[in-house]
């Protein structure tokens, strides 16, 4: 898909395009690109894929722009749908990764991952709950005190199962602890 190209970036701080130009090339990459794609058939991805286009010179003009002072205020073409968010996040990430080093270029590939993530907002709204890794801490280490100063001064030898055991009764309390609170505010605050 042929299109115009930007200007290239002027080498002289007196020498860039107005706020009027961008507008008026952005414009014309607007038409371009709409006419190409009835010329393909009106295909969805086609579409998809120009509105891209447009959106990704409409941030290089704001950025060409960006150091003479003017306001260049460009509006996203994107669609809201399910292709155009995830077009968006796309584009975003792409921008955010431009200026990452490439290690944290590879780890933010890795974690932004549609499964990784989910993952994460699972684990986060259910087991990694505060409430229970800070129940499980706390018990682990009170648990362990009394258990290590008990096997101690009694004479007998642990088994190497206590700190798991620990953690996951403190984390179950934890967690029995968070609800019943906010089970209990709900009540107080239903009959306020």
């Amino acid at each position: 898909m042929s299109h115009e190209s930007l200007p290239s970036r002027p080498e002289s701080a007196g020498s860039r395009i107005t706020s009027a130009e961008a507008k008026g090339h952005n414009e014309r990459l607007k038409e371009k690109i709409e006419t190409n794609v009835e010329k393909a058939g009106n295909k969805p991805t086609a579409e998809q894929e120009a509105r891209h286009e447009v959106y990704e010179k409409a941030i290089s003009v704001a950025e060409y722009n960006s150091s003479s002072g003017e306001d260049v205020t460009v509006a996203e073409p994107v669609a809201k749908t399910k292709q155009g968010n995830k077009l968006s996040f796309n584009t975003t990430m792409h921008h955010a990764r431009k200026n990452m080093k490439p290690v944290e270029r590879s780890f933010s590939k890795v974690i932004h991952q549609p499964i990784v993530e989910k993952t994460s907002e699972v684990i986060g709204k259910t087991v990694a709950r505060p409430s229970g890794l800070i129940g499980a801490g706390i018990a682990s280490f009170i648990g362990l005190l009394f258990i290590f100063g008990i096997a101690k001064y009694a004479g007998f030898q642990l088994s190497g199962s206590e700190m798991p055991l620990l953690l996951l009764i403190g984390l179950v309390s934890g967690l029995l602890i968070e609800w019943t609170v906010k089970s209990i505010r709900s009540v107080i605050s239903s009959r306020g």
